[in-house]
């Protein structure tokens, strides 16, 4: 192995180091999601199951350094993830691999929606009621023992999904927030860090009126980023400091038309300029889906 082969890291290394607000010496990649059509459609796979050794070709295929395995598919999907297979899986890659391992669990505010329903939860977040404390301080203790289990089972990380803003603003005032949600999230991200495992956190939508608000709670990443929402990499990268790891950023939609993968490499790396030698993952805002054309992700993975 000659000098420059030992001074590559592997992904794993790549990603903690990035995670830990430092250059990792290269540009990474992941996704926060793969669906299960799209890995068919790139594949060439017929049928229900996909084989794990399926899943490792395809990131393989788009150089990503890191694995996301769901513990929840957020509040408001009707099927949630087997947790048995979801361990087995978080094993599978964390010995098969050298990817970094993210387990996605739920943060407060999707524990209190789930646990009330939507437009309850909004409510109580709103005008906390006098069981809304108990409540989310028990859900971030229960939480928070889960999560020291996936440290045990071989986590690396932790991606808390919290789809907390629309569009154009978040779903509750941020005032509002500031009592009965960041409080509680500033918990659960520092008993994540306390059992070794840094935290990403995900959102889809504005969030710039809660961007101080996040970046107190102390994540190591901020992962999502949608452009439609006005989210852009240059903003929060001159908002946050150089430090903390962006996640995201390329529009689903815009990927998905027919380009010619100059033009994709020309976007890539005119979002990327501005963050040059600062931690970064490349990635779309919310995943791949189905639909999605394999060679313009190809082109997007292989641009910068």
């Amino acid at each position: 192995m000659n000098d420059a082969t030992k001074t590559i890291p592997t992904s794993r290394r790549a990603v903690q180091r990035a995670l830990a607000g430092q250059w990792p010496g290269r540009l990474l990649r992941g996704e926060l999601a793969i669906d299960d059509p799209f890995v068919r459609d790139v594949v060439g796979l017929e049928g229900e199951a996909i084989p794990w050794a399926a899943r490792h070709a395809l990131l393989q295929r788009l150089r990503h350094d890191l694995a996301v395995v769901p513990f929840s598919h957020g509040w408001g999907s009707p099927e949630q993830p087997d947790p048995q297979e979801a361990l087995f899986l978080l094993r599978t890659w964390q010995q098969e691999s050298d990817l970094f391992v993210f387990a996605l669990v739920d943060g407060p505010f999707s524990m209190a929606v789930k646990a009330w329903g939507w437009e309850q939860a909004l409510m109580k977040l709103t005008r906390p009621t006098a069981d809304l404390p108990y409540f989310m301080a028990e859900a971030v203790v229960e939480q928070a023992e889960f999560i020291q289990r996936l440290a045990e089972a071989g986590a690396d990380g932790i991606l808390l999904g919290d789809d907390i803003a629309y569009r154009r603003s978040v779903t509750v005032r941020p005032a509002a927030l500031r009592q009965s949600y960041f409080p509680y999230l500033t918990v659960l991200v520092d008993a994540c860090q306390r059992a070794g495992l840094p935290v990403v956190f995900h959102s889809d939508g504005n969030l710039w009126e809660v961007l101080d608000d996040l970046l107190a709670t102390g994540i190591n990443g901020l992962q999502g980023l949608e452009p439609a929402a006005g989210m852009s990499l240059a903003g929060v990268r001159a908002k946050a400091g150089p430090e903390l790891c962006l996640w995201g950023n390329v529009d689903v939609g815009w990927l998905a038309q027919p380009r010619p993968a100059a033009a994709i490499t020309q976007e890539i790396n005119r979002l990327l300029a501005p963050l040059a030698g600062t931690p970064l993952i490349l990635g779309t805002s919310g995943g791949l889906m189905a639909g999605l054309p394999g060679v313009n992700v190809e082109a997007m993975a292989g641009a910068a």
